[in-house]
């Protein structure tokens, strides 16, 4: 499935924005206010809307933010867990209880019976042991049970776990996750896994492949796969048949509608995975919707209610496929409840800009101020301040401002912004003032252009809250 590079930048941020949610406020405030101080020029994916706000939510993650195998807002799941049932035997994958932790997903699944031992799927390499333990697959993910045995006894080594297809490409929508350790003796640990396309386009074979790295060597956030010290790959077969049959899917096709807006719910996939509601945006709608705020599923019945959380948020022209957690042993009632959308006027998604007078001309509310730095060589570096609603959300229910990296001067002339090679000002945040703005750095060449600027908003947070409901299952 051919992804546009738009949607991969914010896929992106939806994960850094999750792994950040549960950062207290005052954090956030000061990883925003400071994060970016330090930054000249990093290269984000992706080609449209360059910004450096993004990067100021990276240094809350890098900073602050917890596994992402770990809870959510709301209940904790060990809460979850607890409120819903004894803990169950889980045999022969006993012994992964610890590296689950508190993952709902994979604990019930593992409480279901959903995993499914694999046999004889080992490899050996310079001295270390991959095992795949057990899978549970199906048409949206899949969740791998691994153990990595050293039997050296070097120190502590990283290691990162992927899964992969024969031409070595990754098949897991997020990448790989973060490095963990591999010290003498097993290591057990587990991945769950959201395909990167559909399930039928799947190959009959993917690899768990585990990347060790030397511990002398650089960063390994940033390492590549020609920076492995060595390499274990382990085949794991697919049944196309059997992922055809996993899982249950509900068809809805009813329409929500939120702040005049309608959201039409197509349809819910229920797996062992996790809980897939597919929501489209109607383009008859008078506002472009960029986000939902705060979309839960409850489980249960009356006051005996369980809040699931989205984990992921996936986005695919106007379909937004919202991935929540399942707790695979229960078949209670579920409804979908939205608590507002961020989403601005159609009429509303231009900002123009005089950088000369450094004045907002036109813009979709009276949050934005513009300032310009020319450097020593002349290059010209914008900066916007977004400054936050007064309708305050979670951070991982705020969404960045993104610009189309293609803007107008005033002679109807097309240029393009560039990310790269910015020039970034010390700036001093008071801590005495009340809103404290989100910074985005723009590269808008050395040369002045014809007055004034004009750019197209693909994204900015402009919250709406409203709460509507839906039943999903009765």
């Amino acid at each position: 499935m051919i992804q546009n590079e738009e949607k991969l930048l914010k896929d992106y941020f939806d994960e850094l924005s999750l792994e950040a949610a549960e950062v207290p406020e005052v954090k956030l405030l000061t990883a925003i206010r400071s994060g970016v101080h330090g930054s000249r020029g990093g290269r984000i994916p992706g080609r449209r809307g360059y910004f450096l706000g993004g990067l100021a939510v990276l240094a809350i993650v890098l900073m602050f933010a917890v596994p992402w195998i770990g809870g959510r807002e709301g209940l904790p799941n060990s809460t979850i867990q607890s409120q819903l049932g004894s803990v169950h035997d889980w045999g022969e994958f006993e012994v992964f209880r610890t590296a689950v932790g508190s993952n709902l997903t994979v604990s019930s699944a593992l409480d279901a019976g959903l995993v499914q031992r694999v046999n004889g799927t080992s490899a050996e390499r310079s001295g270390y042991r991959l095992t795949v333990d057990g899978i549970a697959a199906d048409q949206k993910g899949i969740i791998i049970l691994y153990s990595l045995q050293n039997h050296t006894l070097e120190k502590t080594r990283k290691f990162r776990i992927s899964m992969v297809n024969e031409e070595d490409a990754m098949v897991d929508r997020y990448g790989p996750r973060s490095a963990q350790n591999s010290k003498p003796g097993i290591t057990r640990g587990y991945q769950h896994i959201l395909w990167d396309e559909e399930y039928t386009e799947l190959p009959d074979q993917l690899f768990v492949k585990a990347g060790l790295y030397d511990e002398n060597e650089r960063d390994v956030a940033r390492f590549t796969t020609e920076d492995y010290a060595a390499e274990l790959s382990v085949p794991v077969a697919l049944n196309q048949e059997a992922l055809a049959k996993a899982g249950q899917t509900l068809k809805i096709d009813q329409n929500m509608i939120l702040a005049g807006q309608n959201i039409k719910i197509n349809s819910v996939y229920i797996a062992a995975s996790g809980i897939y509601v597919e929501a489209e945006y109607d383009e008859r709608n008078s506002k472009e919707i960029f986000g939902l705020i705060s979309p839960q599923l409850m489980l249960g019945r009356s006051n005996d209610l369980t809040e699931l959380h989205t984990k992921r948020s996936i986005s695919q022209d106007r379909i937004r496929t919202l991935v929540f957690d399942n707790v695979n042993t229960s078949k209670e009632p579920l409804e979908l409840r939205i608590n507002g959308i961020q989403a601005l006027d159609k009429n509303a998604m231009e900002l123009v800009i005089d950088t000369d007078k450094k004045q907002v001309i036109k813009g979709p509310d009276e949050r934005i101020k513009v300032s310009v730095n020319t450097d020593a060589s002349g290059k010209r570096t914008m900066l916007l301040e977004v400054y936050p609603s007064k309708q305050r959300v979670r951070a991982i229910d705020d969404v960045n401002m993104i610009l189309d990296e293609d803007f107008t001067d005033g002679s109807g002339t097309q240029h393009t912004t560039r990310f790269e090679d910015i020039s970034v000002p010390m700036r001093k945040e008071s801590t005495l003032q009340g809103a404290i703005p989100v910074l985005y750095y723009y590269n808008i060449g050395n040369e002045a252009l014809p007055e004034p600027l004009t750019f197209k908003i693909n994204s900015y947070p402009n919250p709406i809250k409203e709460q509507v409901s839906l039943s999903i299952r009765k």
